[in-house]
């Protein structure tokens, strides 16, 4: 389809119609067993958005299985989501649902879908992740986007993933009702002659770099014969925080810090807070974060962010800004707000300002300079003065008198990362014995002197085959037993996994 100066104008009229302006079911992908943790996060984050302001509650965030949780909004309120989580990996937007239990009913409702609405030429001329082989060689000066169709298929007559990913690819492509190349974000303005150059546009558009590829993605689900499309807007996983890291042996995802910060916060505040008031400043509290156990950082980075207002997307690039939806201006003025600018109403419902100081060591000279190296080349290098500073420094030298010092008028929250891996050269359960000594030991010293530590801990799975030794958490709660919930009222058991691993994940006030 050739779109004219006068078809760009009703093409934007239905973007604004049926995309922008009514809401839209929304999916957002978490770490497993942290659903509720990004509903409350969701639901702060949302709440100033209009469409969110129904007496519907199946609008609000609600957690609709394993890894996920389900909300309506408009795709706007979406946008400001995807910028500002911490802890979802992927937010996903309804795109089609419908049955089908033949290929022919499939083709027949996808074709039906106004694909033109979702992606534009860029994606629609891509080739798919099944057809990587082969490179277009189009005359046109436009980013090639690749399209990439994620199948899963249960209990239904259409089980083959492959063929559907290539028969939805054909469709998508083969109708070539896909929006221009030069979507929302730059659409030439009025007066703009039809042959301008594209370069000339994009420029006008405040685009300065138009060769670009970017990955779209579709997820589709066959559950009982019913097919469900879903586009992300993120693109890479929103983990991924867009500046350079190094990393040290098995890091952290980001997500999954941010997760366990912001539910050691709600422990700390007290079984009065258990309802995740942590995101809102309803509740006064100031804390230090301890890092301890540092490795690559990533729980000090996220702490940083979080006490210094800066969004965590705010270094990368979202696959929602080459969709034909999507507003450069409208993107500015939800994420302005949150970039390190000094506290506003809006932000403290997104940011938690709590974190007064960071406390950040490791007993591995690596670990401190990929640390020093990672702050760097994040944007918290511009903070004065440095929010992180890293020490050389074994975890097991801290005593409570230390802690509380450091503390001063805050409440000590202590999160440790430590090493677990079978493959790594030393004894992890007797390492985490050690651990649970010790932080019954600074638990009890600084009761007396006032202060009660909160501390968050990742640690493995125990194996529990006959004769089998590995027993990390086993001997954690051995020398630590107020990390259990069995042992206490104020403390959490989150059963998560990375990396491949199932880990506890052990929260508590101890």
């Amino acid at each position: 389809m050739i779109h004219t100066p006068a078809t760009n104008s009703a093409f934007e009229k239905r973007i604004k119609r049926q995309v922008i302006g009514k809401p839209h079911r929304f999916q957002a992908v978490v770490p497993l067993s942290f659903e509720k943790t990004l509903a409350h996060e969701l639901s702060s984050i949302l709440k100033n958005g209009a469409s969110v302001k129904t007496p519907d509650t199946n609008s609000l965030p609600h957690v609709t299985g394993d890894g996920k949780v389900e909300f309506t909004a408009k795709i706007t309120d979406a946008w400001k989501a995807v910028a500002c989580s911490r802890i979802a990996n992927r937010i996903l937007m309804h795109i089609a649902d419908f049955k089908a239990e033949n290929f022919r009913d499939f083709e027949k409702k996808a074709a039906e879908i106004p694909w033109e609405l979702y992606l534009d030429e860029r994606t629609g001329c891509a080739q798919q992740a099944i057809d990587e082989k082969s490179n277009s060689t189009n005359s046109n000066n436009v980013a090639r986007n690749t399209i990439n169709i994620h199948v899963t298929c249960r209990h239904s007559r259409l089980y083959h993933s492959e063929a559907i990913a290539e028969r939805l690819l054909n469709i998508i492509e083969g109708g070539r009702r896909l929006a221009p190349a030069v979507t929302a974000s730059a659409i030439p303005s009025a007066g703009t002659p039809h042959n301008t150059p594209f370069k000339v546009i994009l420029a006008k558009a405040g685009i300065s770099n138009p060769i670009k590829n970017f990955e779209q993605h579709l997820y589709v689900t066959f559950l009982d014969d019913r097919c469900t499309i879903w586009l992300d807007l993120a693109g890479e996983e929103l983990y991924r925080r867009g500046h350079e890291r190094f990393v040290n042996d098995a890091p952290l995802k980001e997500t999954i810090a941010a997760a366990m910060i912001f539910e050691a916060q709600s422990i700390a505040l007290g079984p009065s807070n258990q309802s995740h008031h942590i995101f809102t400043q309803d509740t006064p509290f100031r804390a230090t974060l301890f890092d301890l156990m540092s490795g690559s950082g990533t729980f000090s980075l996220e702490a940083a962010y979080m006490s210094n207002g800066l969004i965590p997307g705010i270094c990368r690039d979202f696959a929602l800004k080459y969709q034909p939806a999507f507003k450069e201006a409208t993107w500015r003025f939800l994420t302005r707000r949150e970039n390190g600018l000094p506290p506003t109403d809006e932000r403290q419902e997104v940011v938690t300002a709590t974190i007064a100081k960071i406390v950040t060591s490791d007993i591995s000279e690596r670990a401190i300079e990929i640390i020093r190296h990672n702050i760097e080349c994040s944007p918290l290098t511009q903070i004065k003065p440095a929010p992180i500073t890293p020490q050389l420094r074994d975890f097991f030298s801290y005593t409570s008198k230390e802690i509380a010092d450091l503390c001063g008028d805050t409440s000590p929250i202590l999160v440790l990362n430590p090493p677990y891996g079978k493959r790594l050269d030393f004894d992890a359960p007797k390492l985490y014995t050690k651990i649970g000594r010790h932080l019954a030991s600074l638990a009890s010293g600084l009761k007396l002197l006032g202060k009660t530590l909160t501390v968050a801990i990742l640690a493995p799975k125990d194996d529990t085959r006959d004769g089998a030794r590995y027993t990390c958490t086993a001997n954690l709660l051995r020398e630590c037993p107020a990390l259990s919930p069995e042992n206490n009222a104020a403390a959490k058991h989150i059963v998560t996994s990375h990396g491949g691993l199932t880990l506890n994940v052990l929260i508590a006030k101890i």
